[in-house]
């Protein structure tokens, strides 16, 4: 069961290097009460998955970390990242701006653009995960990008409207709470089953890439830590994190 009774309390800070780095330093030297979520206008080395950084202009998007504390089985640790990218497409699809779709892992598009992306690290006591500092970087109202591979798009491209960013925060924060509930009651298969329909090449041809070279091929199924299945030239492929990379 991963706890949706605590209250959100946020702290507001002006330039960080990372919230995630943030977060977990004061977990390192003092309790921090699960529920409490950094926020910075600016990171200046913002930290995305597998060590790529996050670009933002200062002031303009959503940059924060929620810790929380789940009290799962390591084996389950992607049950996180599920619950956190379907609390994150909820809350889009709820603004009507588009096309919302999962980029496994844990990135969020919008029309095929990257809108968000998430970024979790656990702390683990034995073989449960103690914290969890769920970092979500979301482009809101940033109107030109550069660095990311694939294209980026924001709120206020999409709508052509400003977003209130304390409004949008407590809106989101609200999703993600929801969704964790949702999984309590529902249980492990029913958010499983939500995720991979959110997931963008689910049963879809996408080009891919892996060790041996570009391909299409349509994602099959996501396992609880987190290995993706993917059908490649008629064969059933499993791959890690860093093994597969969306081309398109």
């Amino acid at each position: 069961m991963i706890s949706s009774k605590f209250n959100f309390q946020i702290f507001n800070l002006s330039n960080l290097e990372s919230t995630n780095s943030y977060a977990l330093e004061l977990l390192k030297t003092k309790k921090v009460k699960e529920g409490s979520v950094f926020r910075s206008d600016f990171q200046s080395n913002g930290k995305g998955q597998q060590g790529k950084s996050w670009e933002s202009e200062q002031g303009k998007n959503l940059l924060f970390s929620l810790v929380i504390s789940p009290g799962l089985l390591i084996e389950n640790q992607f049950l996180i990242s599920q619950c956190v990218a379907l609390g994150l497409k909820n809350y889009l699809d709820s603004l009507a701006v588009g096309k919302v779709e999962v980029k496994w892992p844990n990135d969020i598009l919008i029309n095929r653009r990257k809108v968000a992306g998430i970024l979790i690290e656990n702390t683990v006591e034995g073989k449960l995960i103690s914290n969890s500092i769920i970092g979500i970087g979301l482009n809101v109202n940033q109107t030109q990008f550069e660095t990311y591979e694939r294209a980026a798009i924001s709120l206020k491209q999409l709508s052509l409207a400003d977003f209130n960013l304390d409004l949008e925060l407590a809106n989101l924060l609200s999703f993600i709470k929801s969704t964790f509930r949702e999984y309590n009651i529902y249980g492990k298969s029913y958010i499983q089953t939500h995720y991979l329909e959110s997931l963008y090449g689910f049963h879809q041809a996408v080009l891919l890439e892996d060790k041996l070279g570009t391909f299409k091929g349509k994602i099959a199924q996501v396992a609880n830590h987190g290995i993706i299945q993917v059908w490649r030239n008629g064969k059933l492929c499993s791959y890690d994190l860093k093994e597969l990379k969306f081309i398109a």
